[in-house]
């Protein structure tokens, strides 16, 4: 089920409004949250994020391929909003050069961050790390056992200086 068609009830601008005057955002976003919330199926809302995502990295792919020399690297900033538990944002930011995992954590700590290689000479987009905010990463290490392996190899890797080896000197 589309999230979006869920929520039409509790719109209180249209879409078309609010994108005429994007001051009305956060105001619309109050009124939905002052109503009853119905409840959603995490599946419909991991569902609607990841068709988001996909078709978001696919648009800065395209964007990007001409500009960059292969490879180049896709950096993904997500970040929990605070005023509402079911919304995270993501900002897609390529660059030519891979990012040092120490100076993203420094600049943007209460971000996660994701960072992609795209070679287009393979078509081929590999995932190099996620590193979640300090916080997260403590929560993580103190069990590792709840989480994803790959993810706890991630930050032991950060907190040794050692999680991407071809993006430590960047």
């Amino acid at each position: 089920m589309d999230i979006n068609k869920k929520f039409e009830s509790h719109f209180v601008k249209s879409r078309d409004q609010i994108k005429k005057d994007p001051s009305a955002v956060g105001q619309a976003v109050y009124d939905i949250l002052r109503k009853p919330q119905q409840p959603m199926l995490v599946e419909d809302i991991l569902d609607q994020y990841q068709h988001a995502y996909v078709r978001k990295m696919q648009e800065v792919v395209q964007d990007q391929i001409n500009k960059y020399d292969p490879p180049f690297y896709i950096v993904v900033f997500s970040k929990k909003e605070h005023w509402c538990e079911l919304v995270m944002r993501n900002w897609f930011v390529a660059r030519q050069t891979c990012p040092s995992p120490k100076f993203l954590r420094h600049e943007f700590p209460n971000h996660m961050h994701t960072v992609y290689s795209y070679d287009k000479r393979n078509d081929r987009i590999e995932v190099l790390w996620t590193l979640p905010t300090k916080q997260d990463s403590d929560t993580v290490l103190k069990n590792p056992h709840l989480y994803d392996r790959e993810l706890v190899r991630y930050i032991t890797d950060f907190e040794k200086n050692n999680l991407h080896p071809a993006c430590i000197a960047a």
